[in-house]
Formats: C-alpha cells, structure tokens, sequence
C-alpha cells in the first residue's frame, strides 16, 4: 500500500527546477537518470529499483520500532 500511495505523492508534488515546477518522479527520473545513463530502459530500471529499496528502508524502519499497519 505504501507503494501506491507514494506513486501517486512522487507524480503530484512540485519542486521548483529550472524551467518552472516538475513533479518528484520526474526531478528523479527524467532530469537525473535518464542524461546519466542515457538508456531509457536501463535508467526505469534503476528508478523502479530505487523506489523498492525507499519502500523497504521505510517498512524496515517501521519493523525495527514494532509499529504494525493493519488495514
């Protein structure tokens, strides 16, 4: 669930860049992997990847202080 919900906070909330406001996802995804890397599939990759490990970093912090979601 958490995943779901920071997708949809990642594509909605702006920051201020260079041309104006971009969206998270975008600052990460377009702005910083994709000139890095230079293949698109590969930089969706690591940006798929990356966004698991924030997903787990955060359920494994929640674990460690036994603080359980039930829905």
């Amino acid at each position: 669930m958490l995943g779901g919900v920071l997708a949809i906070l990642f594509g909605s909330i702006k920051v201020p860049f260079t041309d104006g406001m971009i969206s998270i996802k975008s600052l990460i995804y377009k702005e910083t992997l994709l000139p890095m890397l230079g293949d698109a599939s590969v930089a969706s990759c690591i940006y798929a990847l990356l966004f698991v490990c924030l997903n787990w970093i955060i359920g494994y912090i929640l674990y460690k202080k036994k603080i359980y979601i039930k829905i």
